[in-house]
């Protein structure tokens, strides 16, 4: 089996093939395709291995495998009611009871609807059992399965022949249950240790360097122990006697050795003189079990992120070989597991074999050339025990405990196996940047810190380990010299980058980024970097985002770029880096433009998006104008891609239009985004609100009582029901009054909304203000002659502005203001401004200076500026400003100092004519057929 990470061997005695023809199909119904899945493995644990009668002779095989799965279970974090199948491994079961494989699974306590299989295929049954579990993952037909082995060989009982078969006089004859089923041959009925003996003589395998393994294999297991190695794959087994219940937590046996007395052992099978394998350089007899939980891709997305031991199963194989020499039987196995997952034994970290015997490990490493190779690094069965049918998962899970994250070899060369698969999701995962971190990408760089100081010794490393393949075979891939590079800067990333030094990890970053934007530019196998450019592009605008909030770092920047013609903020860096990125898939030809995108083209708006959101949130939007323009050029329609990324686009294009005083477009995109979020994502609705509300308060559109309601309005429906109120009745006051409560809350939510606000609703304020003070002063025509126009005294909504002025200098009312004619229709402010002198103080004036004098005004606070005072040229200018924005509908009548009103006659009414509806005026004037940036469906 090979694994990333990891690689394994399953040395079977015999394995049977069947084939089958053309399949028959007899149902007239179309049968249920799918493509053949990847299978995960998401945790592993094993019991203790405890010597031949020691320390689990009251525990049966059974519950020492429903201890291993019940840990692996809680390990993996899978919801029990996920598992479909459990399949264990068990060599000898006489006298455990029936199905041993259904007793553990309702031992561990999963429900008795689970099915469970018993494997039983000698040492490899544990692993065989995995195989057949991951295939029901790559075949569809389960997302999660358990998989392990477990053996008692200490409760194996001896046998006697049943009645009908027994001599009618004489002995009977007793056999060890043990010796025949699990030691014995069955067709020539001698030891497996002569399998041994014949294997190391067919390869001059001699008693010196099958001791010297033996003696090397206890040394590892005492120095794995001692370093705890096996800390995170050990699960108790509590232990209940008599005298109470006892853990055992620790293998058992790797101590029980006299090293020195190795070599002066007796053979164990052959005695004539020739014999080489001895009780010291053979397996143990042992008792113990083990479990692995696997999943499908969606399983291992979900639950494995902080898994330990997560891995993909890339590959198996089994081999039949003549049964005497079954010890060489992992030696035909392995090329053909090395074939199907795609790499070289070269590209091998980690070897694990069962170490039945040292002629075992010796033959295999003599016939595939692994002298030296990283063999069962921290010792095998010799040392460990050997518990028949959990040695294969054991092995399988002590080996995923050593890999470090993406390996089966050394690291670039489990990038090449990623690159044969073309799996871009699987490098993405692989190659991280960012905090946080596992262990192992620190351990990465300490060692480039160590041993690749010089650049030409990574770029040869990565050479040596990444060709590039002339004959690549249809659905796989193969590195190219814009991979290549980005590899290099990859590993000199690491080697270099201290991430307290946050401006040093931005210029590493920024050479990473671009070599990976020159990467993904690749038109044949460029798309498998597509998933990790999206990536990085999000790390390193993330921390251009955090540096750009760091005076201290940008005058850094500014220091290191002092000579260069044009310096750049990290924004601008950021913006203009990302920006390849969006051009390469922009450009990419792997389908139509008026097309379902594929290839490439499938992360324009992802790129869009980030280019967009990094620009507007820094101020800089200016600088999408052409990635806009590029947009509108060759993007297919934005209804093509993810609703996700057609809500953050219009989002964002919506506030490029926004920040650049383009409200009509800025509202229709906000609208659609709006529209297209589903109601139950209210903090995206919100967010969303928030610009829709105040782009379409600028063009008099004021929401109503009913959207200022819904849950997603709750946190800004008092400050825009303030505005409205303050729009709708020309309340300049009340308008400065919301504006100073919710400051605080306008300018969290951008600069751009606040300063809009600000300003931008004034003129519709003025526009309320004077219709309103026309209504209070003017008086038709005595004479009823209808030719004469309706007019508002400039005069008079000059005295207006100028007691709004007034009040906000601190004036105080001096008397009891007047009560209104209308109280439902009139600001009393109005009333009391066109009913007294608001001019200079006067003794029938109603208001009186402030005590303290009058208050110095900001120039945001003012009716035009501080405390400038309203002159009439002042007033004739607002008021023409209004008519050039068609927001009144008349002329100013210079002999008269008054606004006169067109087309009283038509509209029936003076207000009606004078005053037409803003929205409605400004809606028509946006002619637009199509907003800049938003590619729609051709048509």
């Amino acid at each position: 089996m090979i694994l990333r990470p990891g690689v394994i061997r399953s040395a079977a005695r015999s394995s049977g093939a069947q084939a089958f023809g053309t399949p028959r199909y007899f149902s007239v119904q179309t049968i249920r395709r799918q493509e053949v899945r990847d299978a995960y493995i998401l945790s592993a644990s094993r019991t203790p291995t405890a010597k031949f009668n020691g320390s689990f002779l009251t525990v049966s095989a059974p519950q020492l495998g429903a201890v291993a799965i019940k840990s692996a279970l809680e390990k993996s974090k899978v919801p029990v009611e996920k598992v479909t199948d459990v399949y264990m491994g068990n060599v000898l079961q006489g006298s455990i009871g029936q199905a041993p494989a259904r007793q553990a699974v309702i031992f561990s306590g999963l429900p008795k609807t689970v099915e469970a299989i018993t494997i039983n295929k000698v040492c490899a049954s544990g692993l065989k059992a995995v195989v057949f579990a991951a295939q029901n993952i790559q075949l569809g037909l389960s997302d999660v399965q358990i998989a392990g082995g477990m053996e008692n060989m200490s409760q194996v009982p001896y046998y006697v022949p049943r009645a009908s078969n027994l001599p009618p006089f004489g002995h009977i004859k007793m056999e060890d249950g043990l010796i025949k089923d699990g030691l014995t041959d069955a067709y020539d009925q001698f030891h497996m240790g002569i399998c041994a003996e014949t294997t190391a003589k067919k390869h001059n395998i001699s008693r010196e360097a099958q001791d010297e393994y033996a003696i090397q294999s206890y040394e590892r297991a005492q120095a794995a122990w001692k370093n705890k190695a096996f800390a995170d794959e050990i699960t108790p087994v509590t232990v209940k006697s008599r005298k109470g219940d006892t853990v055992i937590d620790t293998d058992e046996g790797y101590l029980d050795i006299k090293l020195e007395k190795v070599p002066t052992l007796k053979p164990a099978f052959i005695r004539d003189g020739t014999g080489t394998v001895t009780a010291a350089n053979s397996s143990t007899l042992n008792d113990g079990a083990s479990a692995l939980v696997l999943g499908s891709k969606e399983i291992a997305k979900e639950f494995g992120a902080g898994s330990r031991v997560l891995a993909k199963i890339c590959s198996s194989s089994d081999a039949a070989v003549d049964p005497v020499d079954f010890p060489v039987a992992p030696a035909k196995a392995v090329p053909i597991a090395l074939e199907r997952a795609g790499i070289t034994k070269d590209q091998v970290a980690v070897w694990e074999f069962n170490e039945a015997f040292a002629a075992v490990i010796k033959a295999n490493e003599k016939i595939l050339g692994l002298q030296g190779a990283n063999v069962n690094p921290l010792g095998g069965a010799i040392s460990l025990g050997h518990a028949l049918g959990s040695s294969g998962s054991r092995i399988l899970t002590t080996l995923l405990h050593q890999l470090k994250p993406g390996e089966y070899g050394k690291f670039l060369g489990g990038i090449r196996d990623i690159l044969i698969a073309l799996d871009g999701e699987g490098l993405r995962d692989w190659l991280k940047v960012e905090p946080p971190l596992p262990q192992e990408y620190l351990d990465l760089a300490a060692e480039l810190k160590s041993s690749y100081r010089d650049d030409d010794a990574i770029e040869k490393l990565v050479e040596s380990s990444l060709p590039e393949d002339d004959n690549v075979p249809e659905g796989q891939g193969t590195s190219w010299f814009g991979f290549n590079a980005f590899i290099k800067d990859y590993l000199q990333y690491w080697r270099d980058v201290g991430f307290e030094d946050l401006l040093g990890a931005h210029q590493l970053l920024t050479a990473l980024t671009n070599s990976c934007a020159t990467a993904l530019n690749n038109p044949t196998y460029g798309t498998i970097m597509l998933q990790t450019s999206i990536s990085l592009c999000s790390s390193f605008s993330t921390l251009s985002m955090t540096l750009n909030k760091r005076p201290d770092l940008t005058s850094k920047l500014a220091a290191l770029h002092s000579g260069d013609d044009e310096q750049k903020s990290f924004i601008e860096i950021t913006a203009e880096i990302m920006q390849k990125f969006f051009t390469a898939c922009l450009t990419d030809r792997s389908s139509p433009r008026f097309a379902p995108p594929t290839g490439k083209k499938l992360g324009i708006y992802v790129f869009a998006n980030k280019t967009l959101k990094l620009l507007t949130m820094n101020n800089r939007s200016y600088l999408a104008t052409q990635l806009l323009t590029n947009l509108m050029a060759k993007s297919p329609p934005l209804s093509y891609y993810p609703a996700s990324q057609r809500v953050t686009f219009l989002y964002f294009l919506g506030r490029f239009h926004f920040n650049h005083s383009l409200y009509w477009r800025a509202a229709q995109c906000f609208q659609e985004a709006y529209l297209q979020t589903p109601a139950h994502f209210q903090k995206h609705r919100c967010i969303i609100l928030t610009y829709l509300i105040a782009a379409n308060l600028t063009m008099g559109r004021l929401p109503s009582q009913y959207l200022l309601q819904r849950p997603e309005a709750q946190s800004m429906a008092r400050c825009y029901s303030q505005f409205s109120s303050a729009i709708r009745k020309g309340n300049y006051i009340a308008f400065q009054n919301t504006i100073k409560q919710h400051e605080d809350w306008l300018r969290s939510k951008g600069y751009p909304l606040f300063i809009t606000l600000q300003w931008r609703i004034r003129p519709l304020i003025w526009r309320s203000l004077s219709r309103r003070t026309f209504l209070l002063t003017y008086t038709p025509d005595e004479e009823g002659d209808s030719r004469k126009a309706a007019v508002l005294k400039l005069a008079d909504f000059q005295t207006v502005l100028t007691y709004i002025q007034r009040r906000l200098e601190g004036y105080l009312p001096a008397g009891p203001a007047p009560k209104p004619r209308n109280p439902g229709n009139v600001n009393t402010y109005l009333l009391k401004a066109v009913s007294n002198s608001a001019g200079p103080p006067a003794k029938d004036s109603t208001l009186a200076p402030p005590p303290g004098g009058i208050k110095m005004l900001m120039p945001d606070e003012g009716v035009l500026t501080g405390n400038m005072q309203i002159s009439d040229h002042h007033v004739e200018n607002m008021v023409m400003s209004l008519i050039g924005q068609d927001l009144l509908h008349g002329y100013i009548a210079h002999t008269q100092g008054a606004f006169a009103i067109m087309g009283t006659k038509q509209k029936g009414s003076a207000v009606a004519a004078g005053w037409p509806n803003a929205y409605e005026i400004i809606e028509g004037r946006s002619t637009e057929r199509e907003i800049p940036g938003w590619v729609r469906d051709e048509s």
